[in-house]
């Protein structure tokens, strides 16, 4: 019995790794992969960019040199393209942004 529930566990533990390797499903349409998973990111709306600094909900923050920006669709997003009032989610490298998606207002 011992052995059967070792083994449930372990199937459970490969499923989960396997689901959270996965990319995550944008909300408004399902047939689009983001490139990476959003978990574990921070979100707020965006004040200012400038260069390669970017302030959210106030508090500034260094974009690293090799950001990945991507809009709410999965799409490459230039810093240029990014507008304030942005909705953004964020992941924190280092204390720097090394991945954000960004949802442009309508």
């Amino acid at each position: 019995m011992a052995m059967k529930r070792t083994l449930i566990i372990g199937a459970l533990g490969v499923v989960v790794l396997v689901l959270a390797s996965m990319p995550s499903l944008s909300l408004a349409q399902t047939d689009i992969t983001m490139p990476f998973s959003t978990v574990g990111f921070q979100s707020g709306v965006i004040d200012e960019v400038q260069g390669s600094t970017i302030r959210i909900d106030g508090r500034s923050y260094v974009l690293k040199s090799m950001v990945v920006v991507v809009n709410h669709e999965g799409e490459l997003l230039e810093l240029e393209r990014i507008i304030p009032t942005s909705l953004v989610k964020f992941h924190l490298k280092e204390g720097h942004i090394d991945k954000m998606v960004v949802m442009l207002p309508q």
